[in-house]
């Protein structure tokens, strides 16, 4: 249903029908990330949806083809997780052509360096030695015309540092779901909340991937005092608010069912040992928190550790039934990659030269170099 319903517009301008499609699909296959509509070619994304790209999109799936642009989704289909492909499918009995659904990237300014990023999303990383990004702010201007919708996502960078969230970017916008992702490290303002209110249902994600050390340095720029303050303010928001804070607890599904306030926690090669202490992290702060999986960079997915490591992966201590079979479910997914394995060993010692590891995070590299 994606290409019949929404449109993703990236930090370069470019766009395309979803936020994963032509990703690494994260079974050991990479898909060069497509450009599918070069930035330039149309003046709104509601001209771009009825474009020639959209159009032949559109026509192969009715044909049935099965496209490889999509193989990131179908990929965690096969693993029993719910894709964006299934979400956006489940919400909509009628395959009919009406663009609902919009994802803005505007740029890559963030005050963040996580090791799951890059330069193309994170200004930090832009700067960081032998790093290069091409990027410019998206034009407001692409959202004229879009009334109606049923979901915008709004995302980053850190969209409450970027001047193009600012101003009027939400003067008279409203949609049925407004979701998005922040660093927690800025409280948003009052024009932010007046948009909000307008939204008939809301999903606030505030990434946190590890606490202690491990979080920090999982996420170059965090504080967890500064974080925690911030998550008080939020929860203090939701319980004033028409919006309920722990929506649904189900972690397995996607946007529209999930509604709320909870923390995303990226599982990776350097904090898959504090993903028990986040738990209880997160259960102590009365805050959901839902597991994903690093599907990219794939030299920090740890479907593809050697099975020597994962086994000691699986002796660790799990908090609940749900984090043991998920962290089950993504070992098994993958086998054994060599390749990846060393680009994981050597991204580590680049990492080593901008920041001090600490040692939780350096486990399974030491395991790593005792067996390459």
């Amino acid at each position: 249903m994606s290409p019949f319903v929404r449109m993703t517009q990236w930090w370069n301008g470019n766009l395309n029908t979803c936020t994963h499609y032509g990703e690494i699909t994260g079974d050991g296959t990479d898909i060069e990330k497509k450009v599918f509509i070069p930035d330039g070619k149309y003046s709104t994304l509601a001209e771009a949806f009825e474009g020639e790209e959209m159009k032949d999109l559109r026509q192969k799936m009715l044909q049935g083809e099965k496209l490889d642009g999509c193989r990131y989704c179908y990929h965690l289909e096969s693993l029993g997780l719910m894709s964006l492909r299934e979400s956006i499918n489940s919400c909509y009995e009628k395959r009919e052509k009406k663009l609902k659904e919009i994802e803005i990237y505007p740029s890559n300014k963030c005050n963040f360096r996580c090791t799951i990023c890059n330069p193309s999303a994170s200004s930090m990383w832009e700067k960081a030695p032998m790093q290069v990004a091409d990027n410019k702010p998206t034009n407001t201007y692409m959202l004229d015309g879009l009334e109606d919708l049923d979901l915008i996502t709004i995302s980053g960078g850190e969209p409450f540092i970027m001047p193009e969230y600012e101003g009027d970017f939400f003067e008279g916008r409203s949609a049925k779901l407004f979701t998005m992702a922040t660093n927690n490290s800025v409280f948003p303002k009052k024009e932010f909340f007046d948009f909000v209110d307008r939204c008939e249902n809301v999903l606030i994600y505030l990434s946190l991937d590890g606490v202690g050390e491990v979080g920090e340095f999982c996420r170059k720029g965090l504080k967890i005092k500064r974080f925690e303050n911030n998550l008080n303010k939020w929860k203090k928001w939701f319980d004033q608010s028409k919006f309920e804070r722990n929506g649904n607890p189900d972690y397995k599904l996607r946007p529209p069912y999930l509604t709320g306030l909870r923390i995303m926690f990226v599982m990776q090669n350097y904090n898959v040992f504090n993903v028990f202490e986040s738990m209880k992290w997160a259960e102590e702060h009365d805050i959901i928190l839902d597991l994903r999986n690093c599907y990219s960079p794939e030299k920090l997915n740890v479907a593809y550790l050697p099975d020597t490591i994962k086994e000691d992966i699986m002796k660790t201590q799990f908090y609940n039934d749900v984090h043991k079979e998920f962290v089950d479910k993504i070992l098994n997914s993958g086998t054994y990659d060599k390749n990846r394995v060393e680009e994981f060993i050597e991204y580590t010692k680049y990492l080593m030269v901008l920041d001090e590891i600490p040692e939780q995070s350096l486990r399974i590299y030491k395991k790593c170099l005792d067996i390459i």
